[in-house]
């Protein structure tokens, strides 16, 4: 049971791992809001946030995984906990899509939700506090 619990801690605190999950799934939100949004002026700042934040997450976590793999170090990008916190709120706020009835856009919402919540929960957290980035497995 030990083994299992640590082997689960491992998994979440993969940060380049849930950089990569927070970066796709804002991205892939950003065609959802035209849906959720009716003022075009919403629509252009919320997918502005989304596609940049989402976009700088994914940049983030697949270049800490080829660091990890092959020893190419790229630079670290600016506001990395601003960054995070504020992709852990879209992330979370998207939750409420899944709330309502017609928010339900695909058949594997469940999954989709779950993966939201832990990807806002972990994003959060790794704002909040202070953890080595380089510390990821």
């Amino acid at each position: 049971m030990e083994n299992l619990l640590n082997l689960i801690k491992r998994i979440f605190l993969i940060r380049w791992l849930w950089k990569v999950f927070a970066g796709f799934y804002l991205v892939a939100y950003t065609f959802w809001i035209p849906v959720i949004f009716n003022s075009i002026l919403a629509q252009a700042l919320i997918a502005s946030l989304n596609l940049i934040i989402g976009m700088s997450l994914l940049v983030e976590g697949f270049s800490r995984a080829l660091e990890l793999e092959y020893g190419i170090v790229a630079p670290d990008l600016p506001f990395k906990r601003i960054r995070e916190a504020f992709g852990a709120v879209l992330l979370l706020g998207y939750l409420l899509i899944y709330a309502l009835p017609r928010g339900r856009l695909v058949p594997h919402w469940p999954l989709d939700m779950v993966i939201t919540f832990l990807t806002g929960a972990i994003m959060l957290a790794y704002a909040i506090w202070n953890t080595n980035d380089k510390g990821d497995l």
